[in-house]
């Protein structure tokens, strides 16, 4: 009779005999086959095949054996639950080593299955066991090596996301075949019901996770190019896990739930980027415009800034970028003296700690730029030791391919034969020195530039176990070090050189940048962050590059600045603030401050078949959405989405019982009051947008639009409270000094009496667009926070 076991935690159960182990919670459950090495997942309430015969590893040889070998109680960031630890032992190959004894365990892949009281989501992690006087390199592991999604029945109307990182593009595909780094999600019917489908990494630290889907079939794997050591008697147990939820039918919540479970698996906090970023290259590399890429130009900068008004509303970053290439550069040494030579550093700010206090005294935020594997030719020469393999003797090389050398000659490190170490005990001491130092002269933030010299797959590391993914990553943690917990980094992750772009730096950074240079504004920039929504601002801020704000037509640049915001996590800037006319300043400064929340826009059309997204929907509370219609298209288009019904089928989402109010932004217009079973239109021209925020029509009067800020009352308004027994609509007002605040309030059939400001001048008048509309107007002589309040009949 085989022995059996049961432990119960809560919600999550297993039981576990000689043969089979099985977990379960109240949404998932998971049968292992140990002589197998196969299992299964099935819905708990339903019995529904969500996977069936899943490999777990490589195909098993004569004399294997699986076996569970333990079972814990976890109790982590993603809350509790159960892990499952499996020893696949690989007899197969143990029978080559004389030294073999029982005391002394076989190779053994380990395998470990996590599952969480109230997640339907399974974690799976990996692992090695080495018997002693044997060591080798484990180059990946396969959790999932394949499995039939949904126990092999079709898919119709499949849709798949990928995963993407960095610039690489991010798209649906009705493709039943498909391959990401980072993660994949599907979305079809199965047999007249919505299915979905997330797997991917969670936690990336020695290995890069890779998704798949063939046919039904999926897979989910990981790799390095050098592989991590695993020493002779080590048991290895990886920091990498993977995601795989086949639960969750809805694909806006199943994409939701895995970038939050990455934010808190991996304890991401990336900072709100709330200002703009002045690029000092970009202005007159990009944009075409004067040189300002020195410390006394972009004093200059930000003089205009203040003097065009933008710092009324924002404080303003300025990013100086000691970008020389060739020869001898600043890099490696980071410091004054280097900065000056190249003349990037100037009088009367020839110091960063001059420069930064500067900056910060006139309403600026300081930035600066470094380049990740691309050291100066005579730090290499001083420091060989710093440098892959403690060798710096190819620092003059010169690239064999004729085809390259003119790229060689015009970037000499972008991939370069000689490079620094970050594994490097000393060299890491002189890292963070040199970045605490600029940290406690004032930068604020760091542009991590050509972050693809420090993905490695030659190895030639001092630290013998480490992987090219977990030395690349090392890279950021070191400039973490230096930078503190409140400094901002970004990685110019473009995949150059055929480096593969990951998420394995989440956790460290705070923005992925996702195109290379351009000043532009297309379609396709909002797309590659507008569908990665659920890492957005939760995991990591993206963007674009730099974009040019003048010359552009009224609408196109309304549709920028708005369109930046709900899909990006920051705004950088190629346009001089000399050139910002009122218009301008207009326009850029009513998306800030940003929002705070780790939430951003839902791409509603995503999976009906559009190339690039036209409807986008941030909730913002249960009563409150804001609402972006975006023409993508070359021609005048109308634009719409259903209030309630299925988000797949682009609609909102919304209480089908109830009513609407919709107020247009930039257009300052009422839309009117929409049933919860209507649908909203927009007729808009190319590279247009409206921004409509959207209110359930309440039996009070109530706040539904300001002209402050996109958000239309979400950052300028707090603690507005209807009370019933004074009758009064109350609440706290950001108002600007000297500039107007307009609210726009729905009476809901309530007569408004009077109107009271602690401080500065309040009015009401009637709205011009419908009876039921009040304006409410402040204005004040400073800028301060204004209690206001609102009396009814």
């Amino acid at each position: 009779m085989a022995l059996q076991s049961t432990t119960t935690s809560t919600t999550v159960s297993v039981t576990s005999d000689s043969s089979s182990a099985t977990v379960s919670n109240p949404f998932i459950t998971v049968r292992i086959d140990l002589p197998r090495a196969t299992y299964g997942i099935i819905d708990t309430k339903t019995s529904d095949i969500l996977l069936a015969d899943a490999a777990l590893g490589e195909a098993l040889s004569q004399g294997d054996e699986v076996k569970l070998v333990a079972t814990t109680d976890v109790q982590d960031a993603l809350g509790r639950g159960k892990k499952l630890e499996f020893s696949v032992r690989l007899r197969s190959l143990w029978r080559h080593f004389p030294t073999r004894t029982e005391s002394n365990p076989p190779i053994a892949r380990l395998f470990t299955f996590t599952l969480y009281e109230d997640r339907p989501a399974l974690i799976l992690g990996f692992g090695m066991t080495l018997p002693q006087y044997f060591s080798m390199r484990l180059m990946g592991a396969a959790p999932l090596r394949t499995g039939r999604l949904f126990n092999g029945r079709p898919i119709q109307d499949l849709r798949t996301l990928n995963g993407s990182a960095g610039a690489d593009p991010t798209f649906v595909a009705a493709e039943a075949l498909r391959e990401s780094l980072n993660s994949l999600m599907l979305t079809g019917v199965v047999e007249g019901r919505r299915r979905s489908a997330v797997w991917g990494g969670l936690i990336g630290r020695d290995f890069a996770a890779v998704a798949t889907l063939k046919e039904g079939q999926i897979s989910l794997s990981c790799e390095d190019p050098i592989g991590r050591l695993v020493d002779s008697g080590e048991t290895y147990h990886a920091a990498d896990q993977f995601y795989l939820d086949l639960h969750t039918a809805e694909p806006f919540e199943a994409l939701e739930a895995y970038g939050w479970a990455m934010r808190l698996a991996n304890n991401a906090k990336p900072g709100v980027y709330d200002f703009p970023v002045l690029c000092g290259w970009s202005v007159g590399n990009i944009s075409k415009l004067p040189n300002i890429n020195n410390s006394a130009k972009l004093v200059e900068e930000l003089d205009h800034a203040n003097r065009v008004g933008l710092t009324k509303y924002t404080k303003v970053a300025v990013r100086l970028e000691p970008d020389k290439y060739h020869n001898d550069t600043e890099q490696g040494w980071w410091d004054d003296d280097h900065m000056r030579r190249f003349g990037h550093l100037v009088a009367p700010y020839d110091t960063i700690a001059k420069w930064s206090k500067t900056l910060q005294e006139r309403n600026g935020v300081p930035y600066i730029y470094m380049q990740l594997g691309m050291p100066s030719d005579d730090y290499a020469r001083a420091f060989p030791q710093h440098m892959l393999f403690n060798d710096a003797s190819q620092v003059d090389r010169q690239h064999p391919n004729p085809k390259l050398v003119e790229q060689h000659r015009k970037h000499p490190h972008h991939q370069p034969f000689v490079t620094y170490d970050y594994t490097d005990n000393d060299f890491a001491r002189h890292f963070v020195q040199a970045w605490k130092k600029l940290a406690t002269d004032g930068i604020r933030g760091v542009k991590i530039d050509y972050p693809e010299t420090a993905w490695r797959p030659e190895g030639g590391f001092d630290d013998r176990k480490t992987s090219t993914t977990s030395a690349y990553r090392r890279a950021f943690e070191l400039m973490r070090e230096g930078m503190g917990p409140d400094g901002l980094i970004d990685e110019r992750n473009l995949g150059e050189s055929n480096r593969p772009c990951l998420d394995v730096t989440a956790g460290v950074i705070d923005t992925q940048r996702t195109w290379a240079d351009s000043n532009k504004f297309v379609p396709e920039m909002v797309s590659i962050s507008g569908l990665r929504w659920y890492k957005n601002r939760s995991v990591f801020n993206y963007y674009s590059d730099t974009k040019a704000v003048h010359n552009l037509p009224t609408g196109v640049l309304q549709s920028l600045v708005t369109m930046n915001l709900l899909t990006s996590g920051r705004l950088d800037l190629a346009t001089s603030f000399s050139l910002f006319d009122p218009e301008i300043t207009h326009a850029v400064s009513r998306t800030y401050p940003h929002y705070q929340e780790p939430i951003t826009a839902r791409p509603l059309d995503a999976f009906t078949g559009v190339k690039h997204p036209q409807v986008y929907d941030l909730k913002l509370t249960e009563d409150w959405h804001q609402l972006a219609f975006f023409n993508t298209g070359d021609a005048p288009t109308t634009v719409s989405t259903g209030l309630s019904g299925e988000r797949v089928d682009k609609n909102i989402g919304l209480d089908s019982k109830s009513e609407y109010h919709a107020y247009e932004f930039w257009t300052n217009r009422y839309l009117g009051k929409f049933p919860g079973t209507g649908r909203i239109e927009y007729r808009l021209d190319p590279l247009h947008c409206a921004m409509i925020s959207l209110h359930r029509v309440q039996q009070n009067p109530q706040v539904i639009s300001s002209d402050r800020h996109v958000l239309q009352g979400w950052v300028e308004l707090s603690g507005v409270k209807w009370n019933p027994r004074e009758k009064t609509l109350a609440g706290s007002a950001r108002v600007i000094a000297g500039e107007p605040l307009n609210f726009v309030i729905a009476r809901n059939g309530v007569d408004l009496a009077t109107a009271e400001a602690a401080r500065g001048k309040i009015s009401l008048a009637a709205h011009a667009d419908h009876r039921e509309l009040v304006l409410m107007t402040i204005v004040s002589d400073v800028t301060d926070d204004v209690p206001w309040t609102l009396k009814a009949r």
